[in-house]
This record gives structure tokens, sequence and C-alpha cells, in this order.
């Protein structure tokens, strides 16, 4: 039974590490040890790539969020990539030519990441900026971002995303999740190795710009590429898109699980690939931040079963198993409520935790088999 032991007390430390340790850890090593980047008010041109797919009730307010930015209009262009719309997207976009934004088109709804790689290589700027149609970006986002370019070391530069939030559970307890997110998001950056660049809102060079695989995503594969590449990815907390959060647990789920099939994706395209070498602050941090997070949810399983293993072997084994009885049923309750439109305080954060653990295990499940996830299919 001294392997079922061992077993369970790495899955419990290894989820307690990367929920808490960790981010304590960032926290402390941030206010001590920070990277120093040069900033100045440089105007690079820049190409703002906005990933559209049937987005018509969307794309007019987009387009004129983006032509509205405090940029200089001669040093800004505005791209909206079409995958496949079978709408009216690409007749409103067309409509906006006169004031200059361009229409790129690809036939077949080949997925987000596939589309996007076409259309960054027809962009004329120095600096591609990449956008959703939903987001809609504070004004001086393209400015502040572009600011972090004077130093030659950035090839990449994340964003912040803002959610909308109603009175719903699912709302609620993602807001927790991206409170902590953000937090932890802040502390990494000091050190210029990012993670997650958010698809919603992130900039890079282009000379730097490597083609994401089509089933994964750019949120996590350009920060990627640009550790491979000896660059760093940081982060500009006022450059801004807002977003509306989903509000049902079923959309959430949903969602998350297209999310979650594509980082599994991710993590295996990126461990044989991992600059450990030229980026090991990156590979740290992915690591701990991601990979580790990743295997939560299958950990959970494991953990349970291995802990009415160990029942007999000693009284804090069955404490132990009270307490996971307890968490599951706490959740059971959230999830119950949520569906009747109500919450209960303090489980939100948790509702919306275990979802995304779930969604996790199903992923990888999905992964194992054989799922891939190319195409998108936005949930609005």
């Amino acid at each position: 039974m001294w392997v079922v032991e061992v077993l369970l007390w790495l899955l419990l430390f290894s989820a307690f590490y990367s929920m808490f340790l960790y981010p304590m850890l960032m926290f402390v090593m941030s206010q001590v040890w920070r990277k120093k980047f040069k900033r100045a008010p440089i105007r690079p041109k820049v190409s703002l790539v906005i990933a559209a797919y049937n987005e018509e009730k969307s794309i007019a307010a987009k387009i004129e969020n983006s032509l509205a930015l405090n940029y200089p209009k001669d040093k800004l262009e505005v791209i909206v990539a079409s995958d496949g719309s079978t709408d009216r997207t690409d007749e409103i976009v067309r409509g906006f030519a006169g004031r200059g934004v361009k229409l790129f088109r690809l036939e077949g709804n080949v997925g987000k990441s596939a589309m996007l790689n076409e259309a960054i290589q027809q962009a004329e700027g120095e600096i591609v900026a990449v956008s959703d149609a939903t987001g809609m970006w504070s004004k001086d986002s393209v400015r502040l971002m572009a600011e972090h370019f004077a130093d030659e070391r950035v090839a990449c530069v994340s964003g912040r995303v803002v959610y909308n939030y109603d009175r719903s559970a699912t709302a609620s307890g993602f807001g927790v999740y991206q409170r902590f997110v953000t937090g932890l998001r802040r502390a990494e950056a000091a050190f210029g190795a990012a993670c997650n660049a958010p698809g919603s809102i992130h900039a890079f060079r282009k000379s730097a710009f490597i083609p994401s695989p089509p089933a994964t995503f750019m949120d996590m594969v350009d920060p990627f590429h640009t550790a491979m590449q000896g660059y760093c990815t940081t982060y500009e907390d006022n450059a801004t898109s807002l977003e509306e959060s989903r509000t049902t647990i079923r959309d959430e789920f949903q969602a998350r699980l297209r999310i979650c099939v594509r980082s599994w994706t991710f993590t295996f395209y990126a461990l044989s690939r991992f600059p450990i070498l030229r980026s090991p602050m990156y590979c740290f941090q992915v690591i701990s931040h991601k990979f580790l997070r990743y295997l939560i949810g299958p950990s959970l399983v494991v953990a349970f079963v291995a802990n009415a293993l160990l029942l007999e072997q000693h009284w804090i084994y069955q404490v132990m198993f009270a307490g996971q009885v307890l968490y599951w049923l706490m959740t059971l309750a959230a999830y119950l409520a949520s569906r009747t439109g109500k919450r209960i305080p303090g489980l939100s954060g948790l509702l919306f935790f275990n979802s995304v653990n779930v969604a996790y295990l199903r992923a990888l499940i999905l992964y194992l088999t054989g799922k891939r996830v190319a195409h998108w299919t936005p949930i609005r």
C-alpha cells in the first residue's frame, strides 16, 4: 500500500503547490526580483487582426471601437479575418472599406488558429495585435502595448481581459477565478516570462511570429514560441478588452471543454520542444501555472480512489476521505442551486473551480482518444 500512499500525497501536494504555493512564491519573488525592461513612446506600424466567425451582431461595434483607438491612423491597419462566415459578417466589414478596414476571408471554416496563421501573413505592420470580435478595447490599448516593443528583448505583450458580470453563480465563480489569475499574471510578468496571452488582446513582433498548430490556440502558443526564440513576453495591465461573461454552467462548461482539449494539445506539443536552456523561467512558470493545473482534474479522481483504498491504514485517511466527500457534496449543492438560478454564498468559486476540473478530466480522455478542436463555434 505504500505506493498508493506515495501517489496520494504526491497528487495532493501537486495540487496544493500549483494553486497556493506557486502563486505565493511568484508574488514574493516579483517584489524582490523584477526584470527591468526599456519602455518608450514609440509608434511602430501596427496591424490589428480581428478574428471573426459569424459575428454579424458584434462586428460593426468592434470595428468602430478599433477605429476610435488612440493611435496614429496612418500607423494602424485594421484587418477583419473571417473564417468562412455564413452570415452578414463579411458584408458588414465591406461597408467599412472606405475607412480603411480590410477583409481577409478564408473559405471552409478551417478554425481560428489556422485562419489567423494565414491572415497574419497578410499584415503589413511591424507589430501584430490580435483580438476577438466581441472584445471592446480601451482607447490606449494599442499605444500602451506598442511602447513595450522599445525593448528588443520583448517579442510578445499580453493585455488584460475584463468582464461584465451578472449575478449568476457561473459569472460570480468566474469572477473569483479571474481576480486570482489576473493577480498571478501581474506577478509572473515581472520576469518577462509570461506563459499566457489572451486571444482577446495581445500583440507580438511579426518577425518573431511562428504559426500555431491548428488544434491549439495562440493564447498559449505565442508566448511559447516567444520563449523558444529566447525572447520575452510581458504584460500591460492597462491595455484591456471588455467581454461579456457566460451566465450558465452549461455554456461555461462547453467553452471550458473546448479550451481544455486545446490545452492538452498544446501541452503535448510543447513538451517535446521545451526551451529549458533559452527560457528557464518560462519553463518553470508554464509547468507550475499551467501543466500542473491541468492535472488537478484527473488527480482529484485518482486521489479519491487512492484515499478510499487507504481507509483501513490510518485514521488520517478516514478524516481525509470524509473531507473529500464533503468537498464534492458542497460542489453538488452549488450546482443544484445554480440550476434554479440561486447562489449559495461562498460556493460559487468552488462550483466554477470544479467545473473546470471536470472539463480538464473529460478533455484528457477526449484527447487520448483522438479528439482535437480546430473549428470554432463561439458561445454568445
